[in-house]
């Protein structure tokens, strides 16, 4: 059961990988609009990805949103230690471009893979893939 109109929602706690010029400018404004906006959401933005298991250490997180094009081996290795220090933060990568993704995210331990633009909804349950 999810909350009655008069409960509060507890807003998503987000940590988005790069900075707002990493991002395609489409997907800056959903998550202004969207999660920000509509959704109350609390987005902190780490400014790379080897820093984010520190950060989920320290702080709850909802989710960890990293772009795609960001994973490599560094990036698999660190999203491995987010999922170790905190399982029940969802790990969302999103491919921006149609180069590469799946494969290392799924190596990396990604709860989530969203290739953009995609559906609100579509986003939006990933972030509860925790």
């Amino acid at each position: 059961m999810g909350p009655t109109p008069a409960e509060p929602r507890h807003p998503l706690h987000l940590a988005l990988a790069g900075y707002e010029h990493e991002w395609p400018s489409d997907f800056e404004a959903f998550v202004a609009r969207e999660l920000i906006g509509r959704d109350g959401a609390l987005v902190a933005r780490i400014a790379e990805l080897g820093e984010a298991p520190a950060f989920l250490g320290a702080s709850e997180v909802t989710a960890l949103i990293v772009n795609a094009n960001r994973l490599g081996l560094k990036g698999k290795v660190a999203l491995r230690e987010c999922r170790r220090i905190s399982p029940s933060t969802a790990v969302v990568v999103v491919a921006t471009t149609a180069v590469h993704g799946l494969k290392d995210a799924l190596e990396g331990g990604a709860t989530a893979f969203v290739s953009w633009p995609a559906a609100p909804d579509v986003l939006r349950q990933a972030l509860h893939s925790g």
